[in-house]
């Protein structure tokens, strides 16, 4: 059973305007065309999204009297599609760290941070384990 909510059928509804670029033949969802055109600010994509009024209203906030799309919450939207499509949660099929409410492997950001940088450290069980040389000798 795949469970499809109102605004991904309209989204989908608009994405069949451009033939099997964002909808293959199949009618799955190329999720990452989708996402890689909408990280380019595609125009023609953009465009047909904002003139749908349910996106439109769902997705667009007037901050400073400026209309502005909320991207990133609409990225998000095709991340988690494929969790919804066999449960009632997007985390079903996913355990991680998160920051920010997004995955540390969805983020560029992750840094892998060692305390010793400017040292060698060695690790050992037992005395007999360290080298003398290096520290801890008899």
């Amino acid at each position: 059973m795949q469970i499809e909510t109102k605004i991904m059928e309209q989204v989908k509804n608009v994405l069949r305007q451009f033939g099997t670029k964002y909808i293959a033949e199949s009618g799955t969802l190329k999720r990452s065309t989708v996402i890689s055109d909408l990280d380019k600010y595609d125009h023609d994509l953009m465009t047909a999204l904002l003139s749908n009024q349910l996106i439109h209203d769902e997705y667009t906030e007037i901050i400073a009297n400026t209309e502005v799309f909320k991207l990133n919450q609409f990225i998000n939207m095709f991340e988690y599609k494929e969790f919804w499509e066999d449960s009632f949660t997007r985390y079903a099929n996913r355990i991680g760290l998160t920051s920010d409410n997004k995955f540390i492997s969805d983020s560029s950001d992750v840094v892998l941070d060692f305390p010793y940088k400017d040292t060698v450290l060695k690790a050992g069980m037992d005395k007999e384990d360290v080298d003398a040389k290096v520290g801890g000798g008899r």
